[in-house]
């Protein structure tokens, strides 16, 4: 919370918080906007799993503002074989126009990823190939797309920053847990990012814990997010209790 003086009065600017479904990924998607309810107004629906919707109607029964993650555990846009890399750029598409329908602004994707270290360029041919379609088709609905560092898994891109100029134009989203886990998150903090998930690990699993129960250190990014001036943080965490827990924390520091 940042506090400004205006004549003879304070104010406080408040940044607020959202709450990303994963943390209720065992319910239905309905069950946990009611979940969430009493404790958001500001929610990002991960369009995965329980969750994965193909229409905005069960969004658009409940009054939150949305952001909404992109469907990431079938999905490759940086695959050498192209009709999954087509596919997969069309469903991040699909997001775009859930996006529209629900009136939400943003979209957070994964990079993808290269089977074998021999095909890293070709995987870097098809990641721009995507990254320009998708970002066209966004700009096209008026809706920011933005993608996401990823954590310590096999051949992703970007899980250090020397990845961050393969994605050119494309806004970036900061995912700290992931960060830490590689060990980057230090110099991330100095990438702009548009967008970010916010939760906890001690750097050797993406544990997506409470703020507080890993070692990240949580004032540096809150720091981060008011010099990027990023509007709308999400908790990621993996329960709701862990969620509560790291909103309290995190907006006391902003």
């Amino acid at each position: 919370m940042d506090t400004y003086l205006s004549g003879p009065y304070i104010i406080y600017i408040i940044i607020p918080v959202s709450f990303s479904t994963h943390c209720l990924s065992s319910l239905t998607l309905d069950e946990a906007l009611i979940s969430l309810a009493p404790h958001t107004s500001n929610v990002e629906v991960m369009n995965d799993g329980m969750h994965y919707i193909e229409d905005a109607e069960t969004l658009l029964s409940h009054s939150f503002t949305y952001s909404i993650h992109a469907p990431a555990r079938s999905v490759n846009i940086a695959s050498v074989l192209e009709p999954i890399r087509r596919a997969s750029t069309e469903i991040i598409c699909d997001s775009i126009e859930l996006a529209v329908s629900a009136d939400a602004k943003t979209v957070v994707f994964h990079p993808g990823y290269y089977a074998f270290t021999e095909e890293y360029d070709k995987a870097v041919s098809s990641l721009k190939k995507s990254l320009a379609a998708i970002s066209e088709y966004a700009e096209d609905a008026g809706v920011a797309c933005c993608v996401e560092n990823m954590g310590n898994w096999g051949y992703f891109f970007l899980k250090d920053t020397a990845d961050v100029p393969l994605i050119g134009d494309t806004p970036f989203c900061l995912d700290i847990g992931h960060a830490n886990e590689c060990a980057t998150l230090e110099a991330f903090l100095d990438v702009p990012f548009m967008h970010i998930h916010v939760h906890d690990n001690d750097g050797k699993s993406d544990a997506h814990a409470a703020l507080g129960e890993g070692n990240i250190d949580i004032k540096k990014v809150a720091e981060a997010i008011k010099r990027f001036g990023v509007e709308c943080p999400v908790i990621e965490c993996g329960t709701l209790e862990a969620s509560l827990a790291s909103a309290k924390v995190l907006e006391g520091l902003l």
